[in-house]
């Protein structure tokens, strides 16, 4: 539906809606929805004279608010029916009336309203997306429910009914929503430390009502609910159902989310039951429903475009430290060749060489190194898919553009592998900012303080309005939920128990064009293809390959290797909850007994089961004919090694080589869905093309002269044999490819694509008694709860590196399953107490403070809990402790006697041990770094041409520049070869002093030559943090006259990291980082011998080490996106008399202060260190944000009433961009795309 006819069907509506107002002096009728009447009263049904029976509440149930902003009772405290004045934990509840007024229908739409809690998505608060050099929200597409903080620590636990779930709440079958901020083991003893937000459904009642609801909004949304509720027999049997289509459109097209679901609930109260004060209830429901999705953007595209038309020059420093001069890249073009030419000495070559890798000056800097010159995106020599981004999706062409060489032979004619005048050619774009940065040696680049920078202009393409991916994304979900319950009491209610089954079957997953660094819009800078030759063109070698069509053109790529993942989890609950309480005053009037007052001890005994199934798949994978032509060894390759992999190239509008600047580019989106097929790839053939035989005509003899026009005149190594000559090879050809599509036959190629599999179950035994004690007429009120959780845990996981993986491939057999035996348990005890004094009710100052026109309350809470992640394990494998959470709660409460006002004031501080982080982004790489030195080790000391010990070759080989160090400047081969034993003999001093569990856990082999070393993270690898969150939380609700109802909230927070990596891998990684700066370890040489190669250090550097010493530095500051204040304020007002009869209005209003979006370095106490300017940060913007509504209200038909309300969110929003990192100078780097002003307008039929 286009915006057009939605705006018109909206001024029709609109003109329906005052002629309605105008027409009818009817009395309006309150409302008969089953979702807004109160389910603790008699109410009138479907017939407006007909009485029917009220619904009397257990101990285990409170009632749905319809009436106000503010709640009375909650089961957050004892589990048990409880007035919220009488707890001292941290406990909100939302209304009805609340997400009725607002428009929220899941905690994406509500969580910015509410107290000290954030939400990430596009109408969110918070991008949750961390303060790294990457901003990546890959990760929560699939459930953006689950994207939220609280109290700036962590996401809260989602619970059902206080049940664990996965699933996303929605309003349609919601009675309200509790907030519990930090943890409370009383309700779960395991748990996040920020704590939980529940939703209570909605249960079947004793009277006939239905309400069928229609809405529609900006974009073109639309949303259908219904909510029956039908009593069987009177007094005793009642079932509802309710159902809703939830069609959401967003405002960045393609984008868009649709819900489809069901649920159904009964209640059985047989009256044959009811004697003697006892009573039975039964309840059950079940709900079924997905959710598919092409979720929309939080964050702009990564900027690799812009970098491309800067001119001029700026300062940094080479490779070796000295200071120099490097130029922008002024929309130069380049070949390929060109780029990565470390070696002929010719001029303006090796712009993405930072070193001279060959000749006289060997291991000096390279002058014509560019450090804005990256990858093409995930091109790393397998074939090249090309699309127009605009039209059918048919490939224009598939490529190699870095082909290899595995056929080549050598002058005596054995195969050598390689092709001497056919070198290393990897195609160029723009690199993101912090590898820039690292590349440029900018200052303090080394800590990796420089963050990946945001495409801020919406010209160049509007992120706004479009998504990046086009509809070549997609999210799903599915899920069924069943809840039966026996609650039984006995002497009316005075005691009792509850027994619960609880099951949950939950599933999603993604399928992703985009992921990591790849979520941007890249130029292609190559302005031929790869088919060239030696001789080349006006001097260029290789110049004068195919021209490029497409240089100069913005396009978007990946490989397809990360973003394909499904979930999978089935939860079983069984919960028993018994209880007794007493009232002394019951037993008369005396002092004693009004001092012990009322008495209630609760009990638990719970068994929580969770059984989840992750897995990833490559999507696209080429076919064994296709691995043989690219591999000549007898190990075959992963079906996702990087030559093998199809890269999807989306070209996005015309070529920008005629423009200044990409202002004003209008980069279209793609508009096809686009699938890789099967096809002919354009690469070269390494198969000798001559005759063998010397008397052959045309025999070439492969040891005869040959000079390699790639290198210039003069340049000695340009002498050859005809062996390294292309024109003997087959050269470039179309070789067939067949390309399998996970998604084919219904997805079922997935399995055969699998390339990790990790199976959990956890099971947690609990066992809880609560205390609550009303002493002193009620005056005071204590609350202790003590409970004991034994929490088992079993996994499984196996990946591409697995030793039972066929070609990286996981094998989906029956070898995939959970052992017998658990792996881990913890066994824990948490506790929880609280202390509540409502002053004036205190006896001996009721008399004065019966003359006080407020009651005053004073509280304080201490509490923990646990989570019960058994299955994460350290760096050397060994458990974890568990996760755990500890906040302290104290206050005030201040409340007007009748109820229409409170004013809560509450201090805390919580605190989150253990937590997992996601402070390393490339954690893979801690067991690669030393997989990766081992097999370069052994490549040198061994002289190995492969990784293998049947690879040695002779000392003096030809190409033995492999596995022997070449000299640097003004180094001998001597002192090459003495640099490279003191390389060698430095790893293997590092490698003796590892502590041998490290490579038990990384299943790493250092004294198994006849295979490559290899590493894979163990099962349940973590990284840890601690935090810690301590401020203030205001609290105000209030109904000033029956039409009028408001509540303001504020939080003012303060919440950091500390302890960031753990014990074990903190010690690990400095360790490492000494080896490495210390010793000779550091100048092991990666991929080759030459002097101008990457080293051990480099590399830890580049992956790790500069990331980690950011986050070390960052210990003590606050989190990532961190307001210190917060406020909100929502009210409403119900016209009831006069020509406004039937009309309300209201608004509300967030506030949120400015952010911390870096700090200024400065220089640390060493030379190798460096420190922040924490008291000056680099801030944010402050954010306002205004919403309002106005509704109308009448009964149109007998007993129908009807209600419309128009929404407006975010009004007055423009198109903005929030700033959420900053470059080390305070410039902003990432942002986050602000909350877009939206509209609805919601019908709802109640009768």
């Amino acid at each position: 539906m286009n915006e057009t006819l939605l705006r018109s069907r909206a001024i029709a509506l609109a003109a329906a809606f005052v002629f309605a107002a105008g027409a009818s002096h009817a009395q309006q009728a309150s409302s008969a929805s089953p979702g807004s009447r109160d389910t603790s009263a008699t109410a009138k049904g479907s017939d407006a004279n007909q009485e029917e029976d009220m619904v009397v509440l257990s101990p285990f149930e409170v009632r749905a608010e319809n009436d106000g902003y503010s709640a009375a009772t909650t089961l957050a405290g004892n589990r048990l029916n409880t007035e919220l004045r009488d707890l001292g934990n941290s406990v909100s509840v939302v209304t009805t009336q609340f997400l009725r007024d607002v428009g929220a229908t899941n905690n994406e739409t509500l969580l910015q309203y509410t107290t000290n809690t954030e939400v990430g998505n596009v109408y969110g608060n918070f991008a949750g997306t961390g303060d790294g050099a990457l901003l990546d929200e890959s990760a929560k597409f699939t459930n953006p429910n689950q994207n939220t903080r609280v109290r700036g620590l962590t996401a809260a636990d989602n619970t059902r009914d206080y049940f664990m779930t996965d699933i996303p709440w929605d309003g349609y079958n919601v009675d309200g929503v509790d907030l519990q901020r930090g943890p409370n083991s009383i309700l779960f003893g395991q748990g996040s430390p920020a704590g939980i937000i529940n939703t209570r459904t909605k249960q079947a009642m004793f009277r006939n009502a239905n309400e069928v609801q229609v809405r529609f909004g900006s974009f073109g949304s639309t949303r259908g609910s219904l909510d029956l509720n039908r009593v069987l027999v009177k007094g005793e049997l009642a079932l509802r159902i309710a159902a809703v289509h939830d069609d959401e459109q967003f405002k960045q097209n393609p984008a868009f989310s649709r819900a489809n679901r069901i649920y159904g609930a009964t209640r059985w109260e047989p009256a044959i039951l009811k004697k003697g004060g006892a009573r039975t209830i039964f309840k059950a429901n079940i709900e079924a429903g997905n959710v598919h999705s092409n979720r929309p953007r939080t964050l702009p595209p990564i900027d690799m475009i812009t970098p491309w038309f800067r001119t001029g020059t700026y300062a940094g420093k080479d490779i070796l430290g000295n200071a120099t001069t490097y130029n922008n890249l002024n929309r130069e073009t380049f070949i390929p060749s060109q780029l990565q030419d470390d070696n002929t000495g010719l001029p303006n070559h090796g712009q993405m060489r930072p070193k001279i890798n060959g000749g006289a000056n060997s291991g000096s800097a390279n002058p014509a190194f560019n450090p804005w010159i990256g990858n093409f995106a995930q091109q790393f020599g397998g074939p090249m898919v090309f699309f127009d981004g605009s039209s059918p999706t048919v490939p224009s062409q598939y490529r190699v553009w870095e082909p290899v060489m595995i056929r080549g032979i050598g002058p005596d004619g054995q195969i050598d592998k390689g092709v001497g005048g056919q070198p290393y050619q990897r195609p160029g774009s723009i690199a993101p900012v912090a590898s820039w940065a690292y590349n440029a040696h900018l200052p303090y680049s080394e800590f990796g303080i420089y963050k990946d920078n945001s495409l801020t202009d919406p010209s160049i393409f509007d992120f706004y309005n479009n998504l990046l991916d086009g509809p070549n994304k997609r999210e799903w979900q599915s899920f069924r939920a069943y809840n039966f319950n026996l609650a039984q009491t006995f002497f009316n209610d005075q005691m009792g128990f509850e027994v619960t089954y609880n099951r949950e079957d939950y599933r999603n997953g993604q399928i992703s064009l985009l992921t990591g660094e790849k979520q941007a819009i890249y130029i292609d800078i190559n302005r031929v293809y790869a088919d060239g030759t030696p001789a080349g063109k006006d001097g260029e070698p290789f110049g004068d390959g195919t021209p490029n069509p497409n240089v100069g053109r913005p396009f978007i790529s990946d490989s397809g290797t990360g973003g394909n993942n499904s979930y999978v989890s089935h939860r079983e609950s069984k919960r028993l909850t018994p209880f007794i309480t007493h009232d002394f005053k019951r037993d008369g009037d005396r002092w004693y007994n009004r001092l012990l007052g009322m008495q209630t001890v609760t009990g638990l005994l719970a068994t929580d089961e969770q059984k989840t199934d992750e897995r990833s798949w490559q999507r696209y994978t080429t076919d064994d004919a296709y691995e043989a032509f690219v591999n000549s060894n007898v190990n075959k390759l992963k079906i996702n090694d990087n030559i093998l992999l199809p890269n999807t190239v989306i070209y996005l509008g015309p070529s920008l080589s005629s423009r200044s600047s990409a202002s004003g580019a209008n980069i279209p989106r793609p508009t096809e869905t686009f699938k890789v097929p099967s096809g002919n790839v354009y690469t070269f053939d390494s198969t000798w093309n001559k005759p063998t035989n010397p008397s052959d005509p045309g025999y070439v003899d492969p040891a005869a002269y040959w000079h390699n026009d790639y290198y210039p005149a003069g340049n000695t190594a340009g002498d050859s044999t005809q062996s390294e000559n292309p024109a003997n090879y087959v050269g470039w050809r179309n070789v067939p490819v067949t390309i399998r599509d996970s998604e084919d036959n219904d997805g079922a190629n997935r399995d055969l694509q699998t390339t990790s599999v990790r199976l959990k179950k956890s099971r947690v035994s609990s066992r809880a008694f609560v205390y609550q004690g009303h002493f002193w007429d009620n005056s005071i009120v204590g609350t202790y709860g003590i409970r004991k959780d034994v929490s088992k845990a079993w996994q499984f996981q196996r990946n591409d590196s697995s030793p039972e993986a066929v070609r990286g491939r996981v094998v989906i057999d029956n070898t995939i399953h959970l052992p017998d035996d658990y792996n881990n348990r913890i066994e824990v005890t948490s506790k929880s107490w609280s202390l509540v004094a409502h002053l004036n009710q205190l006896p001996f100052l009721s008399k004065v403070a019966d003359q006080l026109p407020v009651q005053v309350s004073v509280f304080y809470n201490k509490s923990d809990n646990f989570q019960p992640e058994a299955q994460r394990v350290d760096v050397y494998g060994e458990p974890i402790p568990a996760p755990a959470g500890k906040t302290t709660d104290k206050g005030i409460l201040i409340e007007t006697r009748d109820g229409r006002l409170s004013f809560k004031v509450n201090q805390y501080k919580t605190t989150s041990t253990n937590a997992s982080s996601v402070a390393l982004s490339k954690t893979w790489f801690i067991g690669a770094s030393q997989a990766w030195g081992g097999n370069w080790a052994n490549k040198f000391e061994f002289d190995l041409s492969g990784d293998t010990i049947d690879t040695a070759k002779a000392h003096d080989a030809p190409g033995n520049g492999q596995y022997n160090y070449s000299p640097a400047p003004g180094e001998t081969q001597a002192d090459a070869d003495r640099r490279e034993a003191a390389a060698i003999a430095g790893w293997r001093a590092w490698q003796k002093s590892v502590d041998p569990r490290f490579y038990k856990a990384w299943g790493v082999d250092i004294n198994n030559l006849n295979k490559p070393i290899s590493a894979s993270a163990p099962n349940g690898f973590a990284v840890t943090e601690d935090s810690e969150s301590k401020g203030y939380e205001f609290e105000l609700s209030a109904m000033p006259t029956k039409n009028w109802r408001l509540t303001v909230n504020a939080a003012k927070s303060n919440a950091i990291r500390t302890n960031i990596g753990g014990k074990n891998l903190s010690a690990f990684i400095a360790a490492y980082e000494k080896a490495l700066k210390t010793t000779a370890a550091g100048d092991l040489r990666i991929w080759w011998g030459g002097a101008g190669n990457e080293t051990t250090l480099f590399q830890w550097n580049s992956n790790v080490g500069s990331e980690y010493a950011q986050r070390k530095l960052q210990e003590g500051t606050n989190v990532p996106e961190l307001r210190e204040w917060r406020i909100n304020a929502i009210t409403n007002y119900d016209f009831d008399h006069g020509f406004l009869k039937g009309f309300s209005v209201g608004g509300g209003v967030r506030w949120e202060d400015s952010i911390v979006i870096g700090y200024r370095p400065l220089p640390g106490a060493t030379a190798d260190s460096i420190s922040f300017d924490i008291e000056n940060p680099y801030m944010g913007p402050t954010e306002t944000n205004f919403d309002f509504w106005v509704g109308y209200s009448r009964r149109i038909w007998r007993n129908v009433d009807w209600r419309i309300q128009l929404n407006v969110r975010n009004a007055f929003r423009g198109d903005e961009l929030i700033p959420i990192t900053t470059q080390p100078d305070g410039t902003p780097a990432g942002y986050r795309i602000a909350p877009p002003q939206t509209w609805t307008v919601t019908n709802t039929f109640s009768f």
